[in-house]
């Protein structure tokens, strides 16, 4: 019955988001179409949809959503998170990050309006690419001044799965600082393969940035580096609120 009643309570603040991003970004269609798409454009359009849904979240868990935030490294960065949720993608905009683009598999790409505008937005799909093909195109958004985020594990999971190495190579090959981020309470909210969500307190945590100098020219670096990455965060789990 608590289950039932938190879901009750969060429902009309997630369908409502859900309602206005489809809305709204069929409306939006039309002027990026006639404008030509601008990338910048379409990133700032995506950081206020972002936006949306993070106050919907801070509304469907009763403002129980804490965030702790710290100064991002001067230069371009890669970005990584834990993935426990859908709504995983949209954290880095809580944290007031416009200049962002992601690295993601294709099907994204293919979901009706918003899969072109991530696409003209810049963000990079990994189908039928080599990790050089991946990393060509990341020294092209550094050079825009862009950040990269990326998800390690690759898909939701509600405990920390093994992270691929992707991210890592990038940092490492690029000399580009990454910074963790933990999202604890999104898996509560909604677990992978949930539709409704729920009432659930959310915190998320902006973990020191690492210097990939340490692991570069080590055997294995990246792979190193991965795990040190992912037991920082998994502590950061595991840490009490």
């Amino acid at each position: 019955m608590l289950d039932f009643l938190k879901r009750v309570y969060a429902f009309p603040f997630v369908a409502g988001t859900w309602v206005w991003l489809s809305l709204s970004g069929m409306f939006a269609y039309p002027y990026f179409y006639i404008t030509g798409f601008n990338p910048k454009q379409l990133r700032y359009f995506l950081y206020f949809q972002g936006r949306v849904l993070q106050t919907a979240i801070l509304f469907a868990s009763a403002f129980y959503k804490k965030k702790i935030k710290k100064a991002l490294p001067s230069q371009p960065s890669i970005l990584i998170a834990n993935h426990p949720c859908t709504y995983d993608t949209f954290l880095f905009f809580d944290f007031g990050i416009k200049d962002l683009v992601c690295i993601a598999k294709g099907w994204p790409f293919k979901i009706p309006i918003y899969g072109n505008f991530i696409k003209k937005a810049g963000y990079i799909n990994t189908d039928n690419a080599t990790s050089a093909q991946i990393i060509e195109q990341v020294k092209e958004r550094f050079k825009e001044g862009l950040h990269v985020a990326i998800f390690p594990e690759g898909h939701r999971s509600l405990t920390t799965g093994r992270f691929h190495l992707l991210a890592f190579e990038i940092s490492i090959k690029t000399e580009s600082p990454l910074v963790p981020f933990v999202i604890k309470g999104l898996g509560q909210m909604l677990a992978p393969g949930e539709i409704f969500a729920r009432w659930a307190k959310i915190e998320y945590v902006q973990l020191d940035s690492v210097d990939c100098k340490k692991f570069k020219g080590m055997p294995a670096g990246n792979l190193r580096m991965a795990q040190y990455v992912k037991n920082e965060i998994i502590k950061e789990l595991e840490r009490e609120n």
